[in-house]
């Protein structure tokens, strides 16, 4: 039998002596815990310094905290415990089990500035035991006289203590009267003694390295002493635990012991420090095989524990050649030896060898933290012309209402004026500090991603809509694949033609679905959720839900049912943040951690953000107001269609914007409409309704769109260009437009965190659902205003035949208004370039913006504008036969039905707000009708 798991059957732990993320991430620390009955976990200064200090596997951590204004005293404790935490949390399991044993710890120690000060001991100990926060975490205190009246307290303020630091039999005597004094004090204060554990941490090796040198010079001098010191090399370290254990055992029975194991007292077990072989000449495992016994631990290194694994003795050894012991222990007085005042000096040396590398991480970490506050963000560069002094004005007037410390104080006044508006604001502020929560979660979620690839995971399928998906779509198309991530697909459309080349195109054993719905109500993804669950279903059984996670709120509903579902991993998203607002939150991070993106550098990146705007403290400048202050000031000024630019690298960034924007801007009549995926043209096909706004990457030329941009800019036209030093800036990206859309909004004086009228078509779309779930079909629409060459035309406005409808449809085009290209279709790069081909055929003619979205994607998204904002788009709506539907587990309709309701429902709402539209019905063939209806249009 391995002797890591037969040393169990003689009732020694082993805790493994080291501490650091990458083994928590990675999977090796609960491996060790499941295969090799690892019980415990001791760390200190030195394993920090090693840990933290000398790799950059917590740079990005180090980072955000210091944005964050924290000193390098908090953030070292930070960042010890929530590795601390994170190995409590895999040791729980065990804490919790019947045959525990007192096992299932992870210490941290308090400070080693602290070694000869009680009350700052007893101060810290407390502090570290509250900021942990798990049963199973035991604070060390070193054995020094200073150290022990502090044991001694905090034991009776039942807090667990890893008394470390001890060398020598008569300090051991007095650790043990603090312990039992600690518990007497506790006891009397009629407070219970269970599940109180401490160990005393026998330092071992050190006492050998310390000893050996003077028997050996002894033994070399000869004569009866010399023959003496040579029979103790070697010896004392394990003479002294030996003894240490019959005293132990000594203490812990009589009268006064029994009194406190009658009211659930357990002992203070003797753990064995400092067990690593220092010694070439001695036997690697000399400390673990020597003091094998009862009622022990033995806490090793890594490469001890690996090596007893493999060559391990496990039998009782701990009482074996006792009256050598005492031999040992007696002789060294009459060699000259004081082991007393040896092992003094071995407790003010062990206390000087954790002062050092711990002065040496702090030093590491001060450095890091000066580095990062030093960072500033770029410049945007406004080129507004003759609205610049009214934006100037407007964030002057933003200021002179003290509006930043507003902001970040949540005071919704600063938007709207009625208590309903207020409330709803203030309940929808959680994105303004969301990083800084997301920057603690990061180590679990890269943990969930090694179980993932463990598992042997090929493929991850993001499926949701609106706000769940827009965030990993960007990072998909904006960065490469990490180099241990898995690929992505995201499903965001009920179209069947999607769904089918989705189920096509990965291997569904082995892919990992992820069903992102912040309400956990959405029809949508829930929707594929059932379906994707019915297919691996039909492949694995119940073990189904193992390829299958969650992304939504508390309380909802899909918890519940994903939990009965037996999902692999539910992540609680925040109620406090909006879908729109959610990029940096679990909805967009998971999914880019699982594509191997390191997600502590873009948090890292929205920190220094947040800093620049004013979350810590003021700021000479402020990105996110200054933005924010010139979109609203100009869209108020009739410049309301923002036109975002971006390089072919950022090209899927605008689905994000235009979500953000719209649905937080478009309401009440007012808003601004991003413009996204419309080719950049010459200063004379535009209106005088635009702003145009590029994002870039600093260092890549970008000559085509810099020299029309330069153009626009000459014509009149505003211009603000945003430059980013890589993709991790889109950290950065994401919170400074969602403050200037926030910023935008108190300029409008509207609520930017309600989508009142994106209801409207959910309330339509419902009600064909039931009639089809009433009559089995969706009700006859009106008969079509023109029918040609298969394609049908559904319109208020007339005329003959195709053209003529057509034509009657873009004469209602006035100066400052928008048409939108609504595409309930299989994306195909033949239907986006027909649909391009349209808007730019539009721009030229009618010099209006245009926009275009797949459905049902924007239904979550720019629909709140399309209903809330100004009265001025002109709708065109595409649907088609849907020529490869398929059925949907548990219901009585299709794909595709359910696609057609969402269109139908998304029309009435458009009419009911008096929006000018046109229903397109491209038949069995949405490339071919599209080509057909382009034959048709003629515009001048």
């Amino acid at each position: 039998m391995n002797p890591l798991l037969y040393i169990r059957q003689f009732d020694q732990s082993l805790w493994l002596d080291f501490i650091s993320r990458p083994i928590l991430i990675d999977g090796k620390l609960q491996h060790r815990i499941k295969e090799e009955a690892l019980r415990g976990v001791t760390s200190n200064p030195a394993i920090f310094a090693k840990s933290i200090g000398d790799t950059a596997d917590y740079d990005s951590a180090i980072k955000a905290l210091a944005l964050q204004g924290k000193t390098t005293d908090e953030i070292y404790t930070s960042l010890a415990i929530a590795d601390v935490q994170a190995a409590t949390d895999l040791f729980r399991p065990l804490y919790d089990s019947a045959d525990n044993s007192s096992d299932g710890y992870v210490s941290l120690e308090v400070s080693p500035e602290l070694v000869n000060d009680t009350e700052g001991t007893i101060e810290e100990g407390l502090r570290l035991w509250k900021a942990v926060d798990r049963p199973n975490v035991m604070i060390k205190v070193p054995a020094t006289l200073e150290g022990l009246p502090a044991i001694r307290r905090l034991i009776s303020e039942g807090v667990n203590v890893n008394v470390t630091l001890i060398f020598g039999l008569e300090r051991y005597r007095l650790v043990t009267e603090a312990f039992l004094a600690g518990l007497e004090d506790r006891a009397a204060a009629g407070k219970p003694l269970e599940r109180i554990d401490s160990v005393a941490s026998f330092f071992l090796s050190r006492i050998d390295v310390l000893i050996d040198p003077v028997l050996e010079k002894i033994a070399a001098e000869g004569g009866e002493k010399g023959k003496v010191a040579e029979g103790l090399v070697g010896e004392v370290a394990l003479a002294s635990a030996k003894q240490a254990y019959q005293i132990y055992k000594e203490i812990f029975s009589g009268p006064r012991w029994e009194a406190l194991k009658a009211k659930g007292a357990e002992s203070q077990r003797l753990l064995w420090a400092s067990t690593g072989n220092k010694n070439p000449k001695y036997d690697n495992l000399k400390y673990v095989n020597g003091l094998i016994g009862p009622k022990t631990v033995n806490t090793v290194p890594v490469e001890t524990l690996d090596l007893f694994g493999k060559e391990g003795k496990a039998a009782v050894t701990l009482e074996d050649n006792l009256d050598k012991v005492k031999e040992v222990l007696a002789a060294l007085p009459g060699l000259g030896i004081d082991l007393d005042e040896r092992t003094q000096f071995l407790e003010e040396d062990g206390a000087k060898k954790f002062k050092e590398p711990f002065a040496k991480l702090m030093e590491s970490i001060e450095k890091k933290r000066a580095l990062a506050v030093g960072e500033q963000v770029d410049d945007a560069k406004f080129e507004l012309g003759q609205f610049q002094v009214p934006v100037d004005a407007k964030i002057q007037e933003l200021k002179g209402k003290d509006f930043v410390p507003g902001f970040w104080n949540k005071q919704a006044d600063l938007w709207v004026q009625d208590a309903a508006g207020q409330d709803s604001i203030r309940s929808f502020m959680g994105w303004l500090r969301v990083a800084e929560t997301m920057v603690e979660a990061v180590p679990k979620i890269e943990t969930f991603v090694n179980e993932v690839k463990t598992a042997g995971f090929k493929h991850v399928v993001v499926m949701g809509m609106g706000g769940s998906t827009m965030a990993p779509i960007v990072f998909k198309s904006s960065f490469p694949q990490g180099e241990n991530g898995l690929p992505i697909s995201v499903l965001d459309t009920t179209d069947p033609g999607t769904v089918r080349e989705i189920e096509a195109s990965v291997p569904l054993a082995d892919t990992l679905f992820i069903v992102a719905s912040k309400s956990g109500t959405t029809a949508e993804p829930l929707a594929f959720g059932d379906y994707f669950y019915a297919k691996v279903k039909e492949i694995k059984g119940d073990k189904a839900g193992e390829n299958f996670v969650a992304i939504t709120d508390p309380g909802s509903k899909f918890v519940t049912d994903a939990t009965n579902a037996n999902y692999r991993h539910i992540f609680l998203n925040f109620p406090e943040v909006g879908g729109r607002f959610s990029a940096l939150t679990y909805f967009g991070l998971v999914p880019a951690a699982l594509y191997g993106l390191p997600i502590g550098e873009i948090l890292e990146r929205a920190i220094l953000m947040m800093r620049a705007c004013g979350a810590y403290g003021a700021t000479d400048k402020n990105p996110g107001l200054e933005f924010g202050a010139a979109l609203g000031v100009l869209a108020q000024q009739g410049h309301d269609k923002l036109t975002i630019v971006v390089p072919d690298a950022l090209h899927d960034l605008g689905l994000w914007l235009e979500q953000l924007i719209a649905e937080s801007t478009g309401k009440e009549g007012k808003g601004l409409l991003p413009v996204a995926g419309e080719p950049l043209g010459e200063p004379g096909i535009y209106g005088s309704d635009r702003i145009f706004v590029y994002v870039g990457y600093k260092d890549q030329a970008d000559e085509a769109d810099a020299s029309k941009l330069e153009a626009l800019k000459q014509a009149g036209h505003p211009v603000i260009t945003l430059l980013m030093k890589d993709a991790f800036d889109l950290g950065q990206e994401f919170f400074r437009w969602e403050m200037a859309t926030a910023v935008a909004g108190a300029v409008f004086g509207i609520n930017p965190f309600d989508q009142p009228n994106v209801q409207a078509a959910k309330t339509a779309t419902d009600k064909l659902m039931k009639a089809v779930e009433a009559d089995g079909k969706l009700p006859e629409t009106e008969a079509p205003a023109a029918s040609e060459n298969g394609v049908d035309y559904y319109t208020a406005a007339h005329g003959d035949g195709a053209s003529g409808v057509l034509k009657a449809f873009f004469a209602q085009a006035r100066p400052g208004d928008f048409l939108c290209l609504q595409a309930y279709l299989t994306e195909t790069p033949a239907v986006s370039a027909s649909l391009l081909e349209l808007r730019q055929r539009v721009q030229q003619a009618l010099h209006i913006a245009t926009t275009s979205g797949y459905g049902p994607r924007f239904l979550h998204s720019t629909g709140q504008y399309h209903k809330g904002g100004p009265n001025t788009g002109l709708f065109i709506q595409f649907t088609d036969d849907n020529p490869q539907d398929l059925p949907l587990p548990g219901r009585s309709y299709t794909f595709g039905t359910f696609k057609n309701a969402q269109a139908l429902g998304d029309l009435q709402a458009l009419h009911d707000n008096g929006r000018r539209t046109l229903r397109v019905n491209l038949g069995n063939d949405a490339e071919a009708g599209l080509k057909t209806m382009l034959a048709a249009l003629e515009l001048k």
